[in-house]
């Protein structure tokens, strides 16, 4: 069966050339000016679409929302008659699968378009709830709309549900308890039972006594006996924060709750048998504490059935004005303040600081700048100099003003180049390079990154893929 591509250009003659370029490789086009294509995608679907960037009543970007919200899997080639790298880094960012520059080649439209096609004809697999629906009805608090935040999301509505444990990790501050609190929210023991519990924060003499609980007598002091924070959570969750503080005798009793159900009280002689749902969450590496001996290596696996890696704020930088705004506004509310908004300078400056604290840091500083200021807007004089001089860490560099007019030397291909070797890069260093996962992040089909990188020869990091 022929594939179905939509054409969106307002100049007609560029429509008929391209359909009769495109029917002659066997494909069946449909042309439309851009409010004719917003009315297409609306009604029909397609296996790609191809769209000019400047039109009047809907342009390229119009387009590419539009399919972004209605059929996210269709892939959308875009066409511009200037080479304006903002344009293309925009495009590329709502979701553009690549960017042509008018006059348009034969082979560059073919190859990009044969692409396209083929990752829109590969089967969709279930992937279980609406990530955004499952937030909006189960976990409001969840800010953030980047795509990092976003496969979050997919894996937390489709974990979310079930009884299995889930390893949660990264960056200090990047919200793990927050999470956990979400994936509670949206199981069958939203109502029952959740208990936190900070194993760094614990004495090392009691982490038993504290985890598990103890019998009257157990040791000098114990004149009762105390139920311990599994015996609390039961039928309901456990969080174990900073699971990775958990000394070795622990980690052996906690690996036997796992596996048999059962949990025996210090200084008591009969097991309890108890159901409690796992949670677990770290800021460090724990495979390597794995390999160095400080951390078992069956509890890993045991912990480690559903692992979510948590994006630092620098990794969602474009969800920087999503939360600071929400913050503004809560600490308004909180401190009886009347903050207007963020100026766009200070705005700039807080997207392209490092975030070392990452979401807790943004808070805090919210909150501090919104008592001090009282009322208007926060100016980038209200910023802490280490954010108006980028200071505190190697921040994600700032876009250095680009001119509407390219020079003669922009060669725009290998500036998109280098954006998608980042993107691989950084999708691989994130998932330890494993393809499967890296693909998912990217949006693309293991087979397609595979040849990316062989044509590319990007450079992974060492790691099983």
């Amino acid at each position: 069966m022929a594939s179905r591509v939509l054409i969106c250009d307002d100049e007609e003659p560029v429509c008929r050339s391209l359909a009769r370029l495109l029917r002659s490789a066997a494909y069946d086009v449909v042309t439309a000016d851009g409010p004719g294509g917003l009315a297409q995608i609306e009604h029909e679907t397609f296996d790609a679409v191809v769209t000019d960037l400047r039109m009047p009543g809907a342009d390229g970007f119009t387009i590419l929302e539009a399919v972004r919200t209605k059929c996210p899997r269709t892939p959308v080639i875009v066409m511009s008659g200037s080479a304006q790298i903002p344009d293309a880094v925009r495009a590329m960012r709502l979701g553009a699968r690549d960017f042509l520059v008018k006059p348009v080649g034969v082979d560059s439209l073919e190859e990009a378009l044969g692409s396209a096609v083929g990752i829109s004809k590969t089967p969709s697999p279930d992937t279980g709830p609406d990530p955004v629906a499952w937030r909006d009805r189960t976990a409001p608090w969840l800010l953030g709309e980047d795509p990092t935040m976003l496969a979050v999301l997919s894996l937390l509505a489709q974990v979310s549900e079930t009884s299995c444990t889930v390893l949660l990790t990264g960056e200090s501050g990047t919200g793990k308890e927050l999470v956990a609190r979400s994936i509670v929210a949206g199981s069958a023991r939203a109502k029952k039972p959740f208990v936190a519990v900070n194993c760094a924060a614990i004495p090392t003499n009691l982490v038993e006594s504290e985890l598990f609980g103890h019998a009257r007598g157990a040791f000098t002091g114990a004149n009762s006996a105390r139920m311990g924070r599994f015996a609390e959570a039961n039928d309901g969750t456990i969080l174990l924060d900073e699971i990775g503080d958990m000394e070795m005798g622990v980690q052996a009793k906690l690996l036997r709750l796992i596996q048999d159900g059962v949990l025996r009280p210090v200084g008591d002689e009969l097991d309890q048998r108890i159901d409690v749902r796992i949670l677990a969450a770290t800021n460090r590496k724990l495979e390597n504490d794995v390999a160095a001996g400080r951390f078992r290596a069956d509890l890993f696996w045991r912990l480690n059935v559903i692992p979510i890696e948590l994006p630092s704020l620098r990794e969602r930088s474009s969800d920087v004005p999503l939360l600071a705004e929400h913050f503004v506004r809560r600490f308004n509310e909180k401190n009886r303040r009347k903050v207007s908004g963020i100026h766009p300078d200070a705005m700039f400056a807080l997207q392209h600081y490092y975030w070392p604290g990452n979401i807790r840091e943004l808070e805090n500083l919210i909150e501090r700048t919104v008592i001090l200021k009282g009322s208007g807007d926060i100016v980038l004089s209200d910023l802490p100099p280490k954010l108006r001089s980028g200071q505190d860490g190697p921040a994600t560099p700032v876009p250095a003003p680009v001119s509407d007019r390219p020079s003669d030397r922009t060669d725009l291909r290998a500036i998109l180049e280098s954006v998608e070797d980042r993107m691989i890069a950084e999708a691989l260093v994130r998932t330890g390079g494993n393809k499967n996962r890296a693909a998912e992040l990217l949006g693309l089909n293991r087979t397609t990154l595979v040849e990316k990188l062989r044509r590319k020869r990007t450079m992974m990091p060492p790691a099983a893929s």
